[in-house]
């Protein structure tokens, strides 16, 4: 199979994965109770305006108190509560919308809601361990940071005048490596230089930020070709989407409808397009597993449990087994990776460190043995 990046042939725009960035985010442990709180009011028989209502008044977060206000407001008058969710909820995460609209489709709301809960739950718990991993690597990186910059702004200088004063060669003899090092030197202790730094280490920072709230083919596809990432991204989708479509097939949501409310809930564009090729195979009368052996990054587990699925007549049974495999699969990498963040940050800060200092030695270590062998 073709390795090469698949044609991008959907129509429609690239979309916010989010709000901007003045838009108030919800903190995922709180959508998670929200949605489990709704579910368990639905199950009780209350009906949607007067469980919102409800949940309006027990809750004292000013963002969510307001965004609960609009959703019952709309939904009073007569719509939809995801379209109400999608109008006003820019900064819930992304599953919210598409889960709660193919539980409307499906008349399994409150069900989509309950999984909706456990998997927001499951996604704070994944994301407090990384917040936690990352502390130490973070501390010792901003450590690590700091002390390259007074490296090259306080150490580095001596050494040159050292060198300067020793009737050392002049830098443009110097080994390629020292040359670097005593040029950083010297714009890092210019102020224009440092100025240059600050506004690259901005772009950068806006580049990463925007590939995180806007889609693009591009990025999303360059996340599922980069080793462990890839396969940590793919899975988690395929897991997701798998969930989703099995819930809507066994409610008997047509399969043509079930897959495109399912596409939603995948948030990495290129993903997108295998699911859209589903889609149209659907469509065209063919069978849902066909196109994907077109897309080398569909996990082939995927691919052979879909064919399983069609010839059986058991698909949506299929598919709940998938996505079970898939999340205990997405666990165990996303364990894998926080385990290594901090040695491997830790490794590269001491290299890098290291890799300075003896660019700095290295004319005076030079000199010395020349000095010795001119004896």
């Amino acid at each position: 199979m073709a390795s090469e990046v698949p044609t991008h042939t959907s129509t429609e725009s690239p979309e916010p994965r989010g709000g901007g960035f003045f838009t108030p985010r919800f903190a995922t442990r709180h959508v998670a109770t929200f949605c489990r709180q709704l579910a368990v009011l639905l199950d009780a028989g209350i009906p949607m305006v007067r469980a919102l209502k409800i949940l309006g008044r027990r809750t004292s977060g000013g963002g969510m108190k307001n965004l609960l206000a609009s959703v019952t407001t709309d939904v009073e008058a007569g719509g939809a509560f995801s379209t109400a969710l999608q109008t006003h909820g820019a900064g819930l995460p992304g599953i919210v919308v598409p889960l709660t609209r193919a539980g409307e489709k499906a008349g399994e709301l409150s069900q989509n809601l309950r999984y909706l809960a456990e998997t927001l739950d499951h996604d704070a718990a994944v994301q407090g361990k990384v917040t936690n991993a990352m502390f130490f690597p973070a501390v010792t990186m901003a450590f690590g940071l700091s002390l390259l910059l007074g490296i090259l702004m306080f150490i580095a200088p001596m050494f040159m005048d050292l060198l300067t004063d020793s009737g050392s060669k002049p830098i443009p003899d110097m080994p390629w490596l020292s040359r670097m090092v005593f040029a950083a030197s010297s714009v890092v202790r210019e102020p224009m230089g440092l100025l240059v730094i600050v506004v690259l280490l901005a772009l950068g920072a806006f580049g990463v930020y925007r590939s995180l709230t806007h889609k693009s083919y591009l990025l999303d596809f360059l996340k599922i070709r980069t080793p462990f990432i890839g396969t940590l991204v793919t899975t988690g989708s395929m897991a997701r989407f798998a969930k989703t479509l099995g819930a809507l097939l066994r409610t008997g949501v047509p399969v043509l409808e079930s897959l495109r409310l399912s596409r939603a809930t995948v948030d990495n564009m290129a993903i997108e397009q295998a699911i859209v090729a589903m889609e149209k195979s659907v469509e065209n009368g063919g069978r849902m597993s066909a196109p994907l052996e077109e897309y080398w990054y569909v996990p082939e587990l995927a691919r052979d449990m879909l064919v399983i699925g069609e010839e059986s007549g058991s698909m949506a049974e299929m598919l709940d087994n998938l996505s079970e495999v898939f999340r205990a699969e997405v666990d165990r990498q996303q364990e894998l990776l926080v385990s290594l963040i901090e040695p491997i940050m830790t490794l590269f800060l001491g290299v890098m460190v290291l890799v300075v200092l003896l660019a700095m030695f290295l004319p005076y270590i030079t000199l010395v043995t020349g000095n010795i062998g001119g004896m």
